[in-house]
């Protein structure tokens, strides 16, 4: 009977053990073997990560885990349609965003003449000309439009280059010629990459199976080759999260940088000039932390509005008026009317009479002095980019944000009146 319970329990175990690794292994399939949307567009709308978190609901405890940190850091992400080349499309559509979120139209056209001059890195391993100008001049084209306006007025409005980047002509267009200057970057500089080739014996076989056909997805040295031939020159950097299955709570997190600048040397801003990518197995998406996005437009104090008005109607002493412009114009700031009736009615009393003048004092000169004291109160006037960055200390996302606390030193008090100055004056010139 003891053997009869032994060998039956012994059944049960390796059941359960079966059903375990029945279970695991459903588990794996799911978290692993990610199969990516080939159906729908090639470059998705911004998407909140939360949906992230909740495709891998019922994965792998590790992915859950995983997909579950993300959200936090990572607002949003990015599709990007499954068809081979996506690792080379997220790069491409990344490149164009980065620059454009730059807002500087300078910075732009430095970039495109930069991308011109490269055709001569083709020419020098024998590309003809008529092989690659239809490609160069999409991504021309692209750099001309996203660095005028009205898309450079807007640099964290993607528009431009999601309707460029749907369209397969230009998309496709772009990636092989990102594809051709990548190949013949490791051409000429072969001693970086031919110590990390595995399944091909030379620099030349590497280029001609991996880089230069169309549909091959691109593998970690690729993605470095493409990294040096075209972000790192721009200042640009690139970032790579794997969600993997490796013992962590986080996703594993490699940065493209130049190497060559120390720590100490890196500007301000990188954060805001790094594209970051998520990558599945096989796959390849885009994913933005919480400051990489325009926040919500804050409120514009009215007298901050009113130094922005580029005219100032100002009363004189005899009832006459005239339209001047006496202070430095910063750039216009959105919401602010542009008609000069409606910022002098909002911002300047009305004309008095003259008997109310005070003859010692032009209207001028008051207006100077009530805008100066204004000045003094309120923030210096910021750029549209700044005022909306989270490295602005007044940025409700900035580390150091501290809500403003009124205080009665802050009261302004005015001069009293000097009162008799326009008696003495009518005294004196009847004399």
């Amino acid at each position: 009977m003891a053997e009869e319970a032994s060998s039956s329990s012994s059944a049960m175990q390796e059941k359960a053990d079966m059903k375990t690794a029945q279970e695991l292994a459903d588990l794996e399939k799911l978290s692993a073997q990610y199969e990516p949307d080939v159906n729908g567009p090639l470059v998705g709308e911004l998407q909140s990560s939360k949906i992230l978190e909740a495709e891998y609901a019922g994965a792998d405890p590790v992915y859950v885990r995983k997909t579950a940190a993300l959200s936090p850091k990572y607002s949003n992400y990015r599709t990007i349609r499954g068809d081979g080349n996506c690792g080379w499309r997220a790069l491409a559509f990344g490149y164009f965003e980065l620059l454009l979120r730059t807002g500087d139209a300078k910075v732009i056209e430095k970039e495109h003449d930069r991308i011109t001059s490269l055709c001569s890195l083709l020419d020098s391993v024998g590309m003809a000309d008529y092989l690659y100008e239809d490609f160069v001049d999409e991504t021309k084209n692209l750099l001309r439009t996203i660095g005028q306006s009205p898309a450079i007025d807007n640099p964290y409005d993607d528009k431009p280059i999601l309707e460029a980047f749907n369209n397969a002509d230009t998309s496709n267009s772009i990636i092989t010629h990102l594809k051709l200057l990548t190949s013949a970057y490791m051409k000429i500089y072969p001693d970086a990459y031919v110590p990390f080739l595995v399944e091909h014996p030379t620099i030349d076989d590497y280029r001609s199976a991996q880089i230069e056909p169309y549909g091959i997805q691109i593998d970690h040295l690729g993605v470095k080759a493409l990294i040096d031939a075209i972000f790192i020159p721009a200042d640009l950097n690139v970032e790579i999260s794997y969600l993997d299955r490796s013992d962590s709570d986080e996703v594993n997190i490699h940065k493209f940088e130049d190497e060559s600048t120390p720590a100490s040397a890196k500007k301000e801003g990188q954060e805001q000039r790094t594209l970051r990518m998520l990558y599945r197995p096989g796959h390849y998406d885009l994913i933005y932390k919480n400051g990489d996005l325009a926040p919500p437009s804050l409120p514009i104090s009215p007298k901050i509005a009113s130094r922005a008005s580029p005219d100032v109607r100002v009363s004189m002493m005899l009832g006459q008026e005239y339209t001047r412009n006496p202070f430095r114009s910063p750039s216009l700031v959105p919401g602010i009317p542009n008609s000069l009736n409606d910022v002098c009615g909002r911002c300047f009393p009305a004309m008095r009479s003259y008997r109310n003048h005070d003859g010692t004092v032009s209207t001028i000169q008051r207006a100077e002095k009530e805008l100066e004291t204004e000045a003094e109160v309120e923030p210096p006037l910021q750029t549209k980019l700044f005022r909306n960055s989270h490295y602005n200390t007044r940025h409700f996302q900035n580390d150091h944000f501290q809500p403003e606390m009124w205080g009665p030193d802050q009261i302004v008090t005015p001069k009293p009146r000097v009162r008799g100055l326009k008696r003495a004056f009518w005294k004196n010139f009847k004399h």
